[in-house]
């Protein structure tokens, strides 16, 4: 059931809203919320030329829901870095996610979001460098018709400097309405060398890494990932056709990566979720939203491409 804060919230009388459909509604946000990530989301596709993980995370509750609800997340994508010349390199790609979750109301539900990738990676002088990203797919229950409601796109700008060897920064601005809303955010890319066994990499928001190089074969560290999207539900909404769902899930955890060659790893991986809320909206109207509670998920993301130690 809706707490009495989020009836309050609610501004569209024309909506019917039955108690079954609503809790239904806030049993796939609850799982959406406990969701945690390893991919490197909107960047992921140049990490790899190739990768798939697997995802699991325990039933997690929310005020606003009866009873637990339990996820299963699957994710593949390929990558190709296609160098045209000395200064630059092209990005093209693809991928899929698909999020299997089973409610406290003992529905099995599915979540699809296929997506396609362009971008470059150009390089202005010895120093200076931009690249440039371009993503558009779905993110849709996929039971119904599919319109503009589906689609979702996001442009990436990131100018960077690298300082000396070991050390390369970079600014720039993410633009998309995965959050639930139009905006640009802020985005900023690391990646450090402490020393030849120690580094940092990162594209905050959206991940963070420290590793540490063990042995050759076995990479330990600490990980952080901040994840959102927004799923339409087609024909079969449960509240109204136009109705789409927000997630945001930020979590914080321990990682190994097993090297098998210096082209083949695999991640294994906890997250302990730090900050979580789901919102409902309806034609861009928000009429719920809830935080959840903590859930401790693991994972495990086999990829393909040079490690970069």
């Amino acid at each position: 059931m809706i707490t009495p804060d989020m009836q309050h919230e609610t501004q569209r009388p024309h909506i019917a809203r039955s108690t079954t459909a609503v809790a239904r509604v806030c049993a796939v946000a609850a799982a959406l919320g406990a969701l945690a990530t390893s991919s490197l989301a909107r960047a992921q596709l140049a990490d790899s030329v190739a990768a798939m993980s697997v995802e699991q995370y325990p039933g997690a509750e929310s005020d606003g829901v009866a009873g637990e609800t339990d996820l299963r997340i699957i994710r593949t994508s390929v990558g190709a870095p296609l160098r045209l010349s000395d200064e630059t390199t092209l990005v093209v790609g693809a991928a899929y996610e698909r999020l299997d979750i089973h409610t406290g109301e003992g529905e099995d539900l599915e979540l699809h979001a296929p997506k396609a990738l362009l971008g470059g990676i150009f390089q202005l002088s010895e120093r200076w460098g931009v690249m440039a990203f371009g993503e558009v797919g779905l993110a849709s229950s996929l039971d119904g018709s599919l319109g503009s409601d589906d689609l979702l796109m996001s442009l990436t700008g990131i100018a960077t400097y690298r300082m000396t060897d070991s050390f390369q920064l970079g600014a720039g601005i993410l633009y998309d309405r995965r959050s639930g809303e139009l905006a640009p955010m802020p985005a900023v890319t690391i990646q450090l060398r402490v020393s030849e066994r120690l580094r940092v990499r990162g594209f905050v928001p959206v991940w963070m890494r420290a590793e540490l190089r063990a042995t050759p074969w076995l990479d330990v560290g600490l990980r952080s990932s901040f994840e959102t999207n927004r799923f339409h539900f087609a024909d079969g909404a449960p509240t109204d056709r136009n109705a789409e769902l927000a997630y945001t899930n930020l979590t914080v955890g321990p990682q190994v990566t097993f090297n098998f060659s210096d082209w083949m790893h695999l991640d294994l991986y906890a997250a302990g979720a730090v900050y979580r809320r789901y919102e409902m909206f309806d034609d861009d109207q928000s009429f719920a939203r809830e935080g959840l509670d903590p859930v401790i998920g693991y994972g495990a993301r086999f990829w393909i491409a040079p490690s970069g130690w």
